[in-house]
């Protein structure tokens, strides 16, 4: 059996717990983040394996970082403002915070480079997702909105111009509280959003295509989706986590009615996680209780109620190899590194980067319209990516080559300008003695 832990955040700590076991593993101190502003870092290199918890405060413009060796903060990272919400890359490259008047933040992880800001909502963006290979980011708001970005124009740095959505999605009539993407590339994902109004939308990524809307009695306030894609859980505001099985055809009907539901907390669900394999729901409410969930009987398993404040966020993940190793003797274990975030997006990087982003679209029939969207930062393959990099780097040793070249022109007519100054320094010199001996005549023959 696979070794999984949770994650479990509220306003009065955060804990990591052995939920199968229902003990305490370890305690993150000094974190005080709202929902969806807590990500975690995967470790790269080490698929499936986390290094690093990042978690926005939400009285601060401040990024607390822990890793598994000690429970006090690992490194405080300054941001240019509070962030309402926070996503981490599932490659761990980028880091994308969302802020209270709708701005996004877009920083690149082991150099702190900011690759971009801008406005993306009217109002406070409420979370934030990226898609499983990392080339769209989605982001939903206040504003009812939920727009998708392209992260290859987002992190192009040959283009100062305003990133726009590559699709504007406002079918939703009240905010937007959580985004699921499904597993998949761009072209197969398919995107689940939860809204105030009562709503969930099932989206398709690759043509932006609503394919269909669920209706629930009260407000969805959560979501978790199966990898599998054969079910959503969506948590509402009556104290209720709603399953709804997306591989069964049925007649039109309201969710509330005969729908399969479970029930055991006394308060609005405010977020949801599933296990590894989806046996086991994880479940967090605002009266600070943590219920684990059979996802095939639906009965409870275990409730943690370590918390004493509305839990915020929960998260499941595979125990890191190097969780609290508190041995007398020195190890080998490495912490990932990360950087502190530039505040500014400064012109001169541009000149100091010989790198970029560039997003693989295995057989989209539309490429030219992503390549456009892209700002030429798109290849249609694998084997294209590789033909791009060996022409990257044949042009980088072209423009070597050409660069020594410039340096000795310039040199030389450095040597030209400075003979051609002398030159004329003296020819200076001989205007002024005859123009003096000139005037010293004029006047000595108006003396006479």
């Amino acid at each position: 059996m696979l070794n999984e832990l949770a994650l479990t955040c509220s306003s009065d700590g955060s804990y990591v717990w052995d939920f199968r076991a229902g003990t305490v593993v370890l305690s993150l101190r000094q974190n005080n983040s709202s929902k969806h502003a807590v990500d975690l870092v995967p470790y790269s290199g080490h698929a499936g394996r986390v290094g690093l918890v990042m978690c926005a405060q939400s009285d601060r413009a401040i990024i607390n970082v822990y890793s598994w060796q000690k429970e006090q903060v690992h490194m405080k990272i300054l941001c240019p403002e509070k962030l309402t919400s926070l996503e981490i890359s599932n490659r761990g490259a980028y880091c994308a915070g969302g802020t209270e008047n709708g701005k996004i933040y877009l920083w690149e992880l082991f150099s702190g480079r900011l690759c971009a800001v801008f406005d993306a909502h009217y109002k406070k963006v409420n979370v934030l997702r990226f898609t499983s290979d990392d080339t769209v980011l989605i982001s939903g708001s206040e504003d009812a909105g939920v727009n998708v970005w392209l992260m290859a124009s987002l992190v192009d740095e040959l283009t100062d111009d305003v990133p726009s959505p590559y699709y504007a999605w406002s079918e939703h009539s009240l905010p937007i509280t959580d985004i699921v993407c499904g597993i998949g590339s761009f072209l197969t994902a398919r995107v689940l959003t939860s809204s105030v109004d009562h709503t969930c939308k099932l989206w398709n990524l690759s043509s932006g295509t609503l394919l269909t809307t669920f209706v629930f009695p009260t407000i969805i306030t959560c979501l978790a989706m199966d990898p599998a894609e054969r079910m959503f859980f969506a948590g509402g505001g009556d104290n209720t986590i709603y399953q709804v099985n997306l591989y069964r055809k049925g007649e039109e009907r309201d969710i509330g009615d005969g729908g399969l539901v479970f029930r055991g907390h006394n308060a609005p669900l405010s977020t949801l996680s599933l296990s590894f394999d989806s046996s086991l729901l994880v479940s967090g409410s605002e009266d600070g209780c943590v219920n684990i969930w059979d996802t095939s009987s639906r009965q409870l398993v275990k409730r943690l109620a370590q918390h004493k404040g509305p839990i915020t966020n929960v998260q499941t993940f595979l125990k890191p190899p190097d969780l609290f190793k508190l041995s007398p003797y020195p190890t080998n274990t490495v912490i990932q590194p990360i950087q502190p975030f530039k505040k500014t997006k400064n012109i001169a990087q541009k000149d100091d980067d010989d790198y970029g982003a560039i997003v693989v679209i295995d057989g989209a029939d539309d490429y030219d319209k992503i390549l456009d969207e892209c700002h030429g930062r798109a290849v249609k393959s694998r084997e294209h990516l590789n033909l791009v990099q060996v022409e990257n780097i044949t042009t980088q040793l072209q423009m070597s080559d050409t660069t020594a070249a410039l340096e000795s022109k310039v040199n030389e007519l450095q040597s030209e300008l400075s003979r051609i100054h002398g030159h004329y320094q003296r020819v200076k010199s001989l205007h002024n003695e005859m123009y003096q001996n000139l005037v010293d005549e004029f006047m000595q023959s108006r003396n006479k």
